[in-house]
């Protein structure tokens, strides 16, 4: 029996797209290529911050803010669904300044998100080292935003797909979706192999991948790879209390001990390996920032692909000139961030609801235009 929508991709926001959905009552099917989680969610750090710029666009810092507020209620749901754990804890982060001259704008990015609501505040060098004794101990200053939090993203992900199961959906990994179906203007289902699967409605959600639709559907899909690189390691003695970031990276310390130091920013298209020169910057980084991680013993390299647009705004909604598809990806480095509200609204388009949130600003009719 067909499904009523199809979910293509099961990283954190094809996961939450499916977990609304069949919390609402509507038959899902997931189909991921690997894994769920297994692409730039499980790569990712995990952390739930908001820390707009004067150049995140307003709408992205809504989305943020919304999102963020929906995590206690969601996770508290998955837990007692599911019985898992997300490792959702608070983890507040301390941004350094660790040269004067990166005084000045500090201070102003400081004042701009204090005009615009962010909680933060501003700590001399003895206040930071009060909180976080393990920091460099030449610092200058620290931005301090005690509102953030971290959780496992495999692990969200996988709560997330695990209690849409249990409420009817179907999740199918290994499942590399061959090709879309369509009937006229209408996206009808899609193709694993010889195996045509028929639904009402298609959300594509594959992260980085989901520009592989263009040609299916006669528009470009402007959503691109950005690598990230991370590293792990493993010290004697306690983590660190906060994460801890400045303008070269961040690290922070996850539930089982282990030290997270991230992460690059590249334009490598769809290579996903990390590299010598990428791991030697973040491990250079980590004892800068906190000197006795320089005795810390290294134990795991990765890298994601994050799915990047060019005006840093993700696609949620349904594709112009087409019946039956729905875009949902571009979340760049917001993916955890941005998974429950992305699912939320996702649910209501397609419930024909009116979303909680304007989501005019994501339309991917602001890039796509219809091949003739």
């Amino acid at each position: 029996m067909n499904p009523d929508v199809i979910v293509v991709g099961a990283g954190a926001i094809g996961a939450s797209i499916a977990y609304q959905l069949t919390k609402a009552g509507v038959k899902v099917t997931v189909f991921d290529r690997g894994q769920v989680g297994g692409g730039a969610t499980g790569a990712s750090a995990g952390m739930i911050q908001i820390n707009p710029d004067r150049t995140t666009p307003a709408a992205v810092s809504a989305l943020g803010v919304e999102s963020a507020r929906l995590f206690p209620a969601l996770v508290a749901e998955l837990r007692e669904r599911s019985g898992m754990d997300v490792g959702y804890r608070p983890s507040p982060l301390l941004h350094l300044a660790l040269q004067a001259e990166e005084e000045p704008s500090l201070r102003a990015h400081r004042a701009w998100q204090a005009d615009h609501g962010i909680a933060v505040s501003w700590l001399d060098r003895t206040a930071a080292l009060d909180l976080e004794p393990s920091l460099n101990p030449d610092i200058r200053a620290a931005l301090y935003y005690p509102n953030d939090y971290q959780l496992s993203p495999l692990v969200f992900a996988r709560a997330l797909a695990r209690t849409a199961v249990d409420l009817g959906a179907m999740v199918r990994e290994g499942a590399a979706v061959d090709r879309l179906l369509t009937e006229g203007d209408r996206v009808v289902g899609v193709a694993i192999g010889g195996e045509h699967v028929h639904a009402g409605e298609v959300v594509i959600a594959n992260g980085a991948w989901a520009s592989a639709w263009s040609d299916a559907l006669h528009t470009p899909l402007p959503v691109r790879p950005v690598r990230g690189q991370m590293v792990a390691l493993r010290t004697i003695g306690t983590g660190l209390r906060h994460v801890v970031s400045s303008l070269q990276g961040y690290m922070l310390t996850k539930a089982d001990g282990t030290t997270y130091v991230g992460t690059t920013v590249e334009e490598a298209g769809y290579d996903a390996r990390p590299t010598a020169a990428g791991i030697a910057g973040l491990l250079a980084l980590a004892p800068r920032l906190v000197p006795r991680l320089g005795d810390a013993t290294f134990t795991a390299a990765w890298a994601g692909l994050r799915p990047g647009t060019a005006d840093g705004r993700p696609l949620i909604g349904r594709l112009p000139g087409w019946q039956g598809v729905t875009m949902a990806a571009g979340h760049f480095r917001d993916g955890i961030l941005l998974a429950p509200i992305t699912g939320e609204l996702v649910a209501d388009l397609l419930a024909g609801r009116r979303p909680r949130l304007p989501v005019d600003d994501f339309d991917p009719g602001r890039f796509l235009v219809r091949a003739a």
